[in-house]
């Protein structure tokens, strides 16, 4: 076999390995989790769930674009939503499992009452998913699932399960929003 031959082969065979590593590196890119840390932007007033202006606003100009662009770059079909509070008491007489069903279907959460850390991370959840999923439906991104939950007070934000002190802890008052394929069609990132 002639040397020239040898050579195009050996650099064939590399190149193939270079193009199929890098897309394997690529299918396995994880999407960014986005944080709406408490801020003066993303701020819920003590032991309440309602979106106010200042953050609606904030979420228009700063989440939104990265969210839809997340969408876009990783072929998201799922946005997971977590409430994260601190660790000082809730509320005691929550309605939260005789209302949320009502509540879900009818987008009018006035009527219902957080009675723990949970429910209140639970429900800043589900107040923020209704803005996105407004905001992105009214943009024609309107297939997309979604999964909203609490982790109260019992994660610290460097994700450990560690449950807060008794105390004002503005560190862990946060949502997260994290990104999901479900879908089993291999999709490569088309950002990075």
């Amino acid at each position: 076999m002639p040397m020239t031959d040898m050579l195009s082969s050996t650099l064939m065979i590399t190149f193939l390995f270079i193009a199929v590593s890098t897309i394997l590196r690529a299918m396995n890119a994880k999407p960014p989790i986005i944080r709406l840390e408490d801020t003066k932007d993303y701020r819920f007033q003590t032991g309440s769930f309602t979106v106010n202006t200042r953050f609606t606003d904030a979420l228009m100009k700063k989440a939104i674009p990265k969210i839809e662009n997340t969408i876009r770059c990783f072929g998201i079909d799922t946005i997971e939503i977590i409430g994260h509070t601190d660790g000082r008491p809730g509320a005691t007489g929550g309605n939260v499992d005789t209302t949320i069903s009502d509540a879900f279907r009818t987008k009018d959460m006035s009527q219902v009452i957080a009675g723990s850390n949970m429910d209140l991370g639970f429900l800043r959840a589900m107040a923020v998913q209704n803005k996105i999923e407004n905001v992105l439906s009214s943009k024609g991104i309107d297939n997309l699932g979604f999964i909203v939950l609490s982790a109260g007070s019992t994660i610290d934000p460097k994700g450990n399960f560690s449950p807060a002190e008794n105390k004002d802890e503005k560190s862990r008052r946060r949502i997260e929003i994290r990104f999901v394929r479900r879908s089993k069609t291999p999709f490569i990132p088309k950002c990075t």
